[in-house]
């Protein structure tokens, strides 16, 4: 499977970006609801986000979460305290 547009540039929208949002199979009612400050925004990556193709392809088939220098590590996210 190859990477859409947006995940292969994704280095550099988030150095440019306040904020990224990835909703996960989310309602697009609970995503508004966030999105306009009805909830809480919070949420942690099941995995890392690779950097590159070519941090995909030295990566260990076998080891999760093992790419240099991902652009997100496995475990980044929100959690706001109440």
């Amino acid at each position: 499977m190859r990477p859409s547009g947006a995940t292969r540039r994704a280095p550099e929208i988030a150095a440019k970006a306040a904020a990224l949002v990835a909703d996960y199979g989310a309602s697009d009612a609970a995503l508004l609801e966030v999105a306009f400050g009805r909830a809480r925004a919070e949420g942690r990556l099941p995995f890392e986000l690779p950097r590159s193709m070519t941090a995909v392809a030295a990566s260990r088939p076998d080891v999760p979460d093992d790419t240099e220098d991902p652009v997100f590590p496995y475990g980044h996210g929100v959690a706001l305290q109440g």
